[in-house]
Parts: C-alpha cells; sequence; structure tokens
C-alpha cells in the first residue's frame, strides 16, 4: 500500500534516473521536474483527495510558466487505478505511477481514457478511413463486421466521437492496422483565478494596468502568477518575518521555472531578501508600464 512520502520517493527516483532537475514543494503541486520540458507533478494516493481549488491553481500555474501538469495517483475511493489509462480530474490527466515512468520513458504511449466508465481511445482516423477503402468495405458493411452501427462508425471517422477501446480492437484485428495515437502531454488553456482577499486583487489589479497578465493562485507559497516576456512568480506578504519563511521556496521556484519571483509586501525595511527583490504595494500605482516595474525590480536586486 502506498503513502503520499512512498510515492513522491519513487517518482523522484523515476525522475532523477532520467536526468531531470528536481524541485520539491507543497501545495497544488508536489514536484516541479525540467529536462527538455517543464512538468508540475501532484502526487496522491487517493486521487478523490484532490479537490477543484488545487487543479485551477495547477492549471493556472501551468499555463503561465507552460509547464505540463500530471497527477499521479494509485487509487479512487472505490477502486485501483489501471495502468495504460489516462484518466481526468478537473480536466487534469492522472495516471498511476508505473504509467507515469512509462511516460518518462518517452515509450510509445496509446491515448486511452476513461469516461463515465468507458475506456475511450483517440485513432487516427484518416489512416481508418484509408485501410477500409483500400479494402473496398463500406461504413455499412465494416460497422456490421465489428458490431456497431453504420452512424456510430461515421462518427467516428468524423472525428465527432471517440471509439470505445473494445471496438478500437476489433478494427484493428480485423483491419490489421494499428489505430491508436500515442499519447502526448498537453498544455492547459488559459485559466484565471479570482484573488481571495484585498490585498491579492490589489496587487493583480496592479499588475494588469501595468500590462502583466496574471491569476492568483492558492495552495502554494506564492500567491499571484504572471507572465509578461517571462513569467513572474508573486509571494505576498504583511511584513519582513513572513517573507522570511517562504522566501527559499519562490527563489528556489523561480530557478527552476526560469522565472523572475518577487515579493509584494505591505511593509519591510529590506530591499531583497536572499535575492529576491522586495516590492512595496505603495510602490505599484507609481509605475506606469511593466517595463518600469522590470527597472524597479532590478534596482532591488543590485
Amino acid at each position: 500500500m502506498f503513502n503520499k512520502s512512498y510515492l513522491v520517493n519513487r517518482l523522484v527516483d523515476s525522475l532523477s534516473k532520467k536526468e531531470f532537475q528536481l524541485f520539491l514543494t507543497r501545495g497544488c503541486f508536489d514536484i516541479v521536474a525540467r529536462k527538455d520540458f517543464l512538468m508540475l507533478i501532484k502526487a496522491l494516493t487517493n486521487v478523490d483527495g484532490l479537490v477543484q481549488e488545487q487543479a485551477q491553481s495547477l492549471k493556472a500555474i501551468s499555463y503561465f510558466i507552460s509547464a505540463y501538469p500530471l497527477v499521479v495517483s494509485e487509487k479512487t475511493n472505490r477502486t485501483s487505478l489501471e495502468d495504460k489509462i489516462i484518466y481526468s480530474r478537473f480536466e487534469l490527466p492522472v495516471v498511476t505511477p508505473t504509467m507515469f515512468e512509462c511516460i518518462i520513458e518517452e515509450e510509445v504511449i496509446p491515448e486511452i481514457k476513461t469516461i463515465k466508465g468507458k475506456h475511450i481511445v483517440t485513432i487516427n482516423t484518416v489512416y481508418l478511413r484509408k485501410k477500409r477503402e483500400e479494402l473496398n468495405l463500406s461504413l455499412e458493411k465494416l460497422s456490421k463486421q465489428i458490431g456497431i452501427s453504420k452512424k456510430a462508425l461515421y462518427e467516428i471517422e468524423k472525428q465527432r466521437v471517440n471509439p470505445t477501446l473494445e471496438t478500437v480492437e476489433r478494427l484493428e484485428e480485423l483491419l490489421r492496422v494499428d489505430l491508436k495515437v500515442p499519447y502526448e502531454m498537453k498544455t492547459v488553456e488559459r485559466t484565471c483565478i479570482e484573488p481571495k482577499n484585498e490585498f491579492q486583487k490589489k496587487v493583480s489589479l496592479e499588475f494588469f494596468r501595468l500590462g502583466v497578465d496574471n491569476s492568483a493562485v492558492n495552495s502554494a507559497s506564492f500567491k499571484i502568477i504572471g507572465k509578461e516576456k517571462t513569467s513572474l512568480i508573486t509571494g505576498l506578504s504583511d511584513n519582513t518575518i513572513k517573507i522570511k519563511k517562504t522566501v527559499l521556496q519562490v527563489k528556489g521556484l523561480s530557478s527552476i521555472f526560469s522565472s523572475q519571483g518577487i515579493f509584494v509586501a505591505k511593509r519591510s525595511h529590506e530591499q531583497a531578501i536572499d535575492g529576491v527583490p522586495i516590492v512595496l504595494e505603495s510602490e505599484l500605482p507609481e509605475l506606469e508600464s511593466s517595463k518600469e516595474l522590470n527597472k524597479l525590480i532590478k534596482e532591488k536586486k543590485e
């Protein structure tokens, strides 16, 4: 039986063997892994423990830093997860540790998802139609041979629906061809989260005014993620003491994200802590552009 520590250690070991650069954290993701691409990984022994707030933050961060989000888990409340299947929670891909290891080993894995208890497969529909026509099989004749309706096969060929695993296996056996499309990790669409408090809202609005697209973040060591030319991860704090508690996390994450990390504070006598610039809340309204913000950040780092 897996526990959280064992699961994280297994994933870290697998990633280390493939020479990924790693950073461990807590919150909406547990592992940052960078090699030729960037992944944000949430490890859960039970995927039903993933809550929507975590998922939304994970998607928002992934969008702004151009990372692939991935949830790795062993089971749900009712059953164990199957290897070779891509599950989904809050529009995030969920895989088993074994499946995860196949992905980072760059094995060719068919894209098989589960929807409402059925295994659904992404296939090459152009190849399907080509092989059907080469064998002089009409839609009606082929559909009868594999046990589905003519309309269902038509919808599959037109990419309006994805077939079940059983249907694909019958098609592949009859046509003697591999139709399954290999699984590829995907980036997420823009996700933006509403701020939870006035401080977060004020800083977010100031960033928008300066031309920095951004989103609030929950369940992380920073509270705003943004992007202009490069991504900007921003911690929020009332004072210097609170900044010191999370500065190493923000610094480490900004490094592996290849981002700029800063803190926005209501008050502080420091210009920077451990190389992370501290911008005062009162300084933001005085700025007129993201260029001026970047200049201020640079001055505080020096």
